[in-house]
């Protein structure tokens, strides 16, 4: 199983990745600060809803009104503002959230006739504006009075207890005419009531305006559908209440004076407190959020965190959306069940974040209305997320700093390391030329003992080789005295006479003896080779000749083996010398020789590889020890069977080193491998070719 490898940069930035929880922990330091902020607002926003619900509470009868009667309870909200009566809605959004439909529920509807109406006062004037479905508009003949077209009635008790009706109709869109009806029948102009009459895709809409002086305790509104311009038959009725008697109408419940201060005083900036009765009717409400819809994004009080990094930040520090029930309805059908709660949410179309706090108002044990309280946190959580804005930017700074700058150490680190590797992979094998000052060796750090360390070593082994090879030449000179002694003594003994019995004790003295001078001779080869190398004087050849020639001699000289060559069909020139060229062919066929299988072929192949040729020797038989790699090619280093040599002589292991030598005289490299298909051994020699006559040498 391969193993991964990881370089010193890599390991170390996975080991330091640990910095990048700095960040994420800066990340959720902001969110439980904000989560703080919002829970520190909330409890403060329920405190003033309990406040308002106490107080109401103290005051049951600002919550309940008179006998309501058979027409029920109408309320008119107070308007934040006045309305302009031009049958045009965009005014009407504050008072949006109480709209009244006719029929109401329960009661049948003449189909396709249907109302939705909206009424607010503001200064001295009751506004109402009803949004009418007819499938046919029919507008009231001119030359007539009231009673031939759509129209409007409304049915009043003023201030005065006086029970008044009225008919509102049109000619066409624009202003609308009002008419008082009597108890005859007949009816009257009457201007106190003005409006506008628009007609739309659905029916029509009408925007009046009532002096605040007519509308008193009961009022009732009912829309009256003709059928079409010739019968002008009345076709349907929907009414609010019944508008024959004073009795019928319903009750008009406005807002408490007292109610409204209440609230008011207790109303903040950027806050709203509504009371709401147990039928979900808006009893009064105070203060405005004024949220600030042009501000989506805050601006950064300084500009060195860059723009993508700081709207980033804002997205993972602001708060989550929350979808569901519409605004505060929960927290309202809560209250009203006894329950307080609280609750956020940004506001609809906007990221203002508008957080809603509930309380229920209890009078004598029974829930009679809900306080519901709404403040905006936006600005309190702006000016937060300035201050984390700039902690998340600086820890995010510190974090990358922190990874750049470890980086930068590992790089630096594993770049001395390699430049270290590579200049102990490149020391000369032999270890023969004084070793040089590996890099980072003067450094004071763990590297620098370490490369102070290798240069020990290696020149620890220079030294050995270096003596090694001095004990080969030493004892070949030392041992050709006593071998030309015994020799000389050995050839006397021969010429007396002697013994039969003694003569075979004779025989295994010389066979020992001739033995003995066979390894002296291969000791002493590879020091005159060297001698040899650096007399030798270079000369321009041609390799393919060369080569032919010594193995037509090894055929000849072994004629029970199969030796085959594969020759390029162009001249090889190199410059070097022949002779040693062919005396590295010789241990290069020896070798294999001895390690082929009975019956295999020996290969040698020349060809050209750009501006080298390759000379390589294959055959089949055991493949190289995996131990030995590149030390093949050092002095007596052998992975033969003791007792394979010539004439049962042991094998020094020089045969290769020579090779070796050669190689290098010519400027080229040898090397050995196994064979692609695994049934041997292949020995590769580089040798560089000799530039064209007249260039230059490279």
């Amino acid at each position: 199983m391969r193993r991964l490898r990881l370089g010193i940069p890599v390991q170390i930035l996975l080991v330091s990745s640990f910095v990048l929880v700095l960040p994420w922990l800066g990340l959720e330091l902001v969110r439980e600060q904000q989560r703080l902020v919002l829970d520190g607002q909330e409890r403060a926003l329920a405190a003033t809803a309990r406040r308002a619900a106490v107080a109401l509470s103290d005051r049951p009868g600002l919550l309940l009104p008179a006998g309501a009667g058979a027409g029920g309870v109408l309320r008119i909200l107070d308007l934040s503002g006045p309305v302009v009566p031009d049958g045009q809605t965009g005014d009407w959004d504050e008072a949006a959230m109480e709209p009244h439909r006719l029929p109401p529920a329960g009661v049948a509807s003449p189909r396709p006739l249907s109302a939705v109406y909206r009424i607010g006062r503001h200064g001295g004037g009751v506004y109402v504006l009803f949004e009418v479905e007819d499938a046919g508009v029919v507008f009231r003949d001119p030359d007539r009075e009231t009673g031939d077209g759509d129209r409007l009635e409304i049915a009043v008790v003023t201030a005065d207890d006086d029970f008044l009706r009225f008919a509102v109709d049109a000619v066409a869109d624009g202003p609308v005419s009002a008419w008082l009806l009597r108890d005859d029948g007949s009816s009257a102009p009457d201007n106190r009531i003005a409006g506008a009459w628009r007609s739309t895709a659905e029916g029509y809409t009408v925007e009046l305006r009532l002096p605040r002086t007519l509308v008193g305790a009961r009022l009732a509104f009912a829309v009256v559908d003709v059928d079409s311009p010739e019968t002008r038959q009345v076709a349907g009725r929907i009414e609010s209440s019944a508008t024959d008697t004073p009795g019928t109408l319903a009750v008009v419940l406005a807002p408490s004076p007292e109610m409204s201060d209440l609230l008011a005083s207790l109303a903040g900036p950027q806050t709203q407190i509504w009371v709401i009765d147990a039928g979900k009717h808006i009893l009064a409400h105070a203060g405005s959020l004024a949220p600030d819809k042009t501000a989506e994004e805050p601006a950064r009080p300084d500009g060195w965190v860059p723009d993508p990094i700081a709207r980033a930040m804002r997205t993972l520090v602001r708060p989550p959306r929350l979808h569901g029930d519409p605004p505060e309805t929960h927290e309202v059908d809560r209250a009203l069940a006894g329950e307080p709660a609280t609750r956020w949410r940004p506001a609809a179309g906007s990221s203002t974040l508008v957080i809603s706090a509930t309380h229920p108002v209890r009078v004598e044990g029974q829930v009679r209305a809900a306080v519901l309280a709404r403040e905006t946190a936006t600005d309190l959580l702006r000016a937060r997320g300035h201050a984390f804005e700039k902690v998340l930017g600086a820890i995010l700074a510190v974090a990358l700093l922190g990874l750049g700058a470890l980086l930068a150490f590992a790089s630096r680190l594993s770049v001395r390391v390699r430049r270290l590797r590579d200049s102990v992979e490149h020391l000369e094998a032999g270890g023969r030329e004084p070793l040089p000052v590996l890099p980072g060796a003067t450094a004071a750090d763990e590297v620098g003992d370490l490369a102070r360390s290798v240069a020990a070593m290696a020149e620890r082994q220079r030294e050995q080789t270096a003596y090694l090879e001095q004990v080969g030449r030493r004892l070949s000179h030392e041992m050709r005295t006593p071998v030309g002694v015994v020799r000389s003594s050995l050839d006397n003994l021969r010429l007396g006479a002697i013994p039969a019995e003694a003569r075979v004790y004779l025989d295994r003295a010389d066979d020992g003896l001739r033995r003995l001078s066979l390894i002296l001779s291969r000791l002493s080869e590879a020091t005159r080779l060297e001698q040899t190398l650096a007399a030798t004087e270079r000369e321009r050849y041609d390799l393919v000749p060369v080569v032919r020639g010594s193995v037509e001699g090894y055929r000849t000289a072994h004629p029970d083996r199969a030796i085959t060559l594969q020759e390029p069909g162009e001249p090889l020139p190199a410059v070097g010398s022949p002779d040693l060229l062919a005396q590295m062919l010789d241990k290069l066929v020896d070798n294999a020789l001895a390690f082929a299988r009975p019956g295999t072929a020996v290969e040698v192949d020349l060809w050209r590889i750009g501006r080298a040729a390759t000379l390589s020797v294959r055959n089949e038989g055991p493949r190289l020890p995996s131990e030995m790699g590149r030390r093949l090619f050092e002095s007596m280093v052998s992975v033969r069977p003791k007792g394979t040599g010539e004439g049962g002589a042991p094998h020094l292991g020089l045969g290769l080193y020579i090779v070796r030598l050669i190689a290098e005289f010519h400027g080229g490299a040898a090397a050995a491998h196994d064979r692609p298909d695994g049934r041997g051994v292949i020995v590769t020699v580089s040798l560089p070719l000799a530039p064209a006559p007249g260039a230059a040498h490279p």
